[in-house]
């Protein structure tokens, strides 16, 4: 039974073998170099396309995958259906055509059934020729820089079986030197742009962010052939801009502070902030922060001019800062980024009762509860009038003590005076009841 699933083994693996050396397939040699191969796409009904450079000693020649059969081959130079029959040169299942020519389809018949069609191209009848490439200002703006090509390179053609036209792209490549925004490093980086392109006579590329020379080369063809063709321009001075800009704030405790300052720069005033630009220097020579309270930035109250800047934000409501870069003749702005700073409505609310020695900890201290406070002063008084305590941070509070000792549990007077965003005026009077639990 061993010896049984061996030989079935055995026999499958020489029938794969066999089966594969004879499958059909086209032979096709001659020109300078060795034979291109591109696949068409599967619409086109072609199996192959091969590109030659130089037919004059081309030989095109086709492999049945099986033997005894009668081959003829046909050529045809726009669609398959008016193919002409060509002279061959049979030999077992080798057919060789005679006199091949290229910029023609063929195809075989087997037995009067139509196998395997193909394209042949011969590159010498398209040569690339590159020779200059200079910039072209009229064509170009704050984003694009479009680039004049003199050049030799007519379409690369062939079609399809049913008789549509297709074109072959040459697959050029363009590189240039220009900048990169790193935005983890918070800088920019050299970097060589390249893209692919077509040789056009104009060709539009990203501007460049710094000075730099334009290069072109290729095409596919002759770069596989080591033979490609370049041209590079002259150096072009950059003039697009490009920046970067990113902000922070202050972080506070949230203590007795209502809504305080959020990640999304929005909550209780004041608001400090510090914004930090990036731009592609030497090219941008104008940098500025504006600020408005219009979206649109219709007026702008404020510009600050440095490249980074600190600024506390204590008018209620939305606050707009943008950061504007240019170069040197103003002919590229660029708005790079805008943030929104949201200052809450002003509050305050107070206590009237705390307990200073209170074992749970909670309430052990007179404090306001306030949302957007700019200005504060308070001020404790015992039942004769006597000051006995003041203070002008919101954030901080009475302990419930006079020179460093408890105060009596009792009532007290407090006084205190604050403004709040959008110059909101608060004056309050009224009485705190301190509760000891121990006396």
């Amino acid at each position: 039974m061993a010896l049984f699933r061996f030989s079935c083994v055995l026999g499958l693996l020489l029938f794969s073998f066999f089966n594969s050396s004879l499958k059909a397939q086209w032979s096709v040699t001659g020109g300078l170099y060795n034979i291109y191969e591109y696949s068409p796409e599967y619409s086109t009904g072609l199996s192959m396309i091969y590109i030659i450079y130089g037919d004059n000693n081309m030989s095109l020649g086709y492999t049945s995958a099986e033997s005894g059969v009668e081959m003829k081959c046909f050529r045809y130079s726009t669609t398959a259906v008016e193919g002409q029959e060509v002279i061959t040169e049979q030999s077992g299942s080798y057919v060789s055509i005679v006199n091949p020519e290229a910029g023609h389809g063929y195809y075989i018949e087997e037995n009067g059934i139509r196998k395997s069609y193909i394209w042949i191209i011969d590159y010498k009848n398209f040569e690339l020729k590159l020779n200059s490439l200079t910039y072209d200002p009229d064509g170009s703006d704050c984003e694009t820089a479009r680039l004049e090509l003199d050049r030799q390179a007519e379409a690369i053609t062939y079609y399809s079986i049913n008789g549509r036209r297709y074109e072959i792209s040459r697959e050029m490549e363009l590189s240039y030197n220009t900048l990169k925004a790193n935005e983890e490093s918070f800088d920019f980086e050299s970097i060589i742009a390249e893209e692919k392109t077509v040789p056009n006579r104009y060709i539009t590329v990203t501007a460049p962010l710094c000075n730099t020379t334009f290069t072109i080369s290729g095409d596919q063809f002759l770069k596989y052939w080591n033979i490609e063709e370049s041209v590079t321009s002259d150096e072009i001075e950059a003039f697009a801009v490009d920046g970067m800009a990113k902000a922070e704030m202050e972080e506070r405790e949230a203590g007795n502070e209502i809504d305080k300052v959020t990640s999304d720069f929005g909550g209780s005033a004041p608001i400090n902030m510090t914004f930090y630009g990036m731009a592609n220097y030497p090219v941008t020579t104008y940098q500025a922060w504006e600020l408005s309270k219009d979206s649109e930035f219709g007026i702008i109250e404020a510009t600050y001019t440095d490249q980074d800047f600190s600024y506390s934000f204590i008018e209620e409501g939305k606050t707009y800062v943008r950061y504007v870069i240019s170069n040197a003749n103003a002919t590229c702005e660029k708005v790079v980024n805008t943030f929104t700073i949201d200052c809450s409505e002003s509050s305050l609310e107070i206590p009237n009762v705390f307990t200073p020695d209170s074992p749970s900890g909670n309430n052990t201290e007179f404090k306001v509860a306030y949302k957007s406070i700019i200005k504060f002063k308070g001020w404790i008084f015992n039942r004769w009038g006597n000051q006995i305590f003041h203070w002008t941070d919101p954030a901080q509070g009475w302990d419930g003590k006079h020179n460093g000792k408890l105060v009596p549990t009792g009532a007290y007077y407090y006084v205190i005076e604050a403004e709040g965003v959008g110059g909101r005026k608060y004056k309050r009077k009224g009485d705190i009841n301190v509760i000891r639990t121990k006396e």
